[in-house]
């Protein structure tokens, strides 16, 4: 595996202040070549975007997926050096000279992904290694937009992640809170889908992230507490630990799964993080509020 990829899921928000999204694409950057490669949703097929917003002219959705098609198509173009077969670009690692990035500009990726005021917006970043690109940016569109190879656990995830929302919306905190997916360093980082942020900061004052730990046996709970409890433990040692990090916790109801979600919500907590259960609403909003601060103004 000589690949290296940076990759970010494309998302549709058409109301950013209710923070709820579905993912349309996926775009990539190799690491040294700078190769760059997407894959968009096919314009026809607007299931999803009618159910989860009833109320949207489908044709304002249509419209801006045809320019973020045009934009990233032009920027491919211009930005990769075409030989005779193109896939062999990011498989080789050329030296690329890179047309939109120049002398102490922030890398290609990082630029591609920056915020924009548009509701097609960059989501859940990760870094990849791999042997082929085009494979796997077909792996990660599989996954991020047709939702194949999640599991039971990941989705009820996303559901504890849209119950939170919806809590912090219903009692005048949703504006505050925003998906991060990116914090920490070009080195490490890791998204996190509720985020408090002050302008003229880089780090994260509050976050909260939902964490189901209610599975089927105890070795998945302790495989996935675990990669939490070392993300949290390197945030830190970067430098990059939001202040104040809540988990809130879906723990199994008895048995030796629920000593194993014990033991990761121990772990959690002697990382200096703070741990709350998904029913436990008033702790929720208890870490969320935000003191009255005039001065204080949120990143846009």
């Amino acid at each position: 595996m000589s690949l290296i990829l940076n990759y970010a899921a494309i998302g549709f928000r058409p109301y950013p202040e209710l923070g709820e999204f579905i993912n349309v694409g996926i775009v990539a950057v190799e690491v040294k070549s700078r190769y760059l490669a997407y894959k968009l949703i096919a314009p026809q097929k607007t299931k999803r975007v009618r159910v989860c917003f009833p109320e949207l002219d489908l044709s304002l959705y249509r419209s801006g997926l045809k320019r973020l098609t045009n934009e990233l198509s032009a920027l491919s173009i211009e930005t990769n050096l075409w030989t005779d077969d193109a896939r062999q670009v990011a498989k080789n690692h050329p030296s690329q000279s890179d047309l939109f990035v120049g002398e102490g500009d922030v890398d290609l990726f990082r630029k591609l992904t920056a915020p924009q005021g548009s509701p097609f917006f960059y989501a859940s970043q990760g870094t990849r290694l791999c042997s082929d690109m085009e494979v796997t940016l077909a792996e990660l569109y599989d996954r991020y937009v047709e939702h194949r190879h999640l599991t039971q656990a990941d989705y009820e995830e996303k559901q504890l992640t849209r119950d939170v929302r919806r809590l912090l919306s219903a009692n005048r905190l949703g504006r505050l809170y925003r998906e991060a997916p990116w914090v920490g360093t070009d080195a490490y980082h890791v998204g996190i889908p509720l985020v408090f942020t002050p302008r003229g900061s880089e780090i994260p004052e509050k976050a909260i992230k939902p964490l189901n730990l209610d599975r089927p046996t105890p070795t998945p709970i302790y495989t996935y507490g675990d990669e939490w409890i070392a993300k949290v433990n390197r945030l830190k040692r970067v430098g990059c630990l939001p202040e104040s990090f809540l988990f809130v916790i879906k723990k199994p109801e008895d048995g030796e799964g629920r000593v194993a979600a014990e033991d990761i919500c121990e772990g959690l907590i002697n990382e200096g993080v703070q741990v709350a259960d998904i029913e436990d609403k008033e702790a929720i909003l208890a870490f969320a509020r935000i003191e009255e601060q005039p001065e204080l103004k949120l990143t846009e």
